[in-house]
């Protein structure tokens, strides 16, 4: 009987701390993508507003990459953060064997209607793990350059595909599933 009560509440335990420990992760995650996120869409909105789409393509061809390497040099060490696509437009957003899966299994939650959680977690090992956070093509100022045909400015695309000339992000549609921030955690 001893027994049995010693590993129900090690069982107890470890889920308590495993919930805690995802609960923690999820929001360390959540910083890191806010930060991440937000350089990234405050430069966009300076240079659509400057200059229009053709603007805002040309710091994404130039100077995202930059902002994203100064914003991850900022975490904590361990933390790293980067977006992933199965539609990529530059190859560094190629996702891993194991990525590809994450993402595919939300395209097919998308696909049947089931409700996509805001964050996944990943443990990779003991201590390490990923947290996914599913992006959607949610406003239609995305569509300037990853719409169809009908909907991309077509100077600005001009300027990604000399840039990117196999580029796979494109001919979405507003609601759609774009790809991931993932964030990497080593502790």
């Amino acid at each position: 009987m001893k027994k049995r009560v010693v590993i129900v509440t090690l069982l107890v335990g470890a889920t308590l701390l495993n919930a805690t420990t995802n609960k923690e992760i999820k929001q360390e995650a959540k910083s890191a993508i806010m930060k991440m996120g937000g350089a990234l869409k405050s430069h966009m909105k300076q240079n659509m507003k400057a200059g229009g789409p053709t603007q805002a393509a040309g710091f994404c061809l130039e100077e995202a990459a930059g902002i994203a390497k100064k914003v991850n040099s900022s975490y904590p060490k361990g933390i790293s953060v980067k977006r992933i696509s199965l539609k990529y437009r530059n190859p560094t957003d190629k996702p891993t064997v194991d990525e590809a899966k994450v993402l595919q299994q939300i395209q097919n939650d998308v696909n049947t209607q089931k409700t996509i959680p805001k964050m996944i977690v990943k443990q990779v090992s003991k201590n390490s793990y990923k947290v996914y956070k599913p992006i959607f093509i949610n406003k239609g100022i995305c569509l300037t350059c990853h719409g169809d045909v009908q909907t991309r400015d077509p100077e600005a695309y001009k300027l990604i595909k000399a840039k990117y000339p196999n580029d796979k992000a494109v001919n979405y549609k507003k609601g759609d599933f774009r790809g991931a921030f993932v964030v990497t955690i080593v502790k």
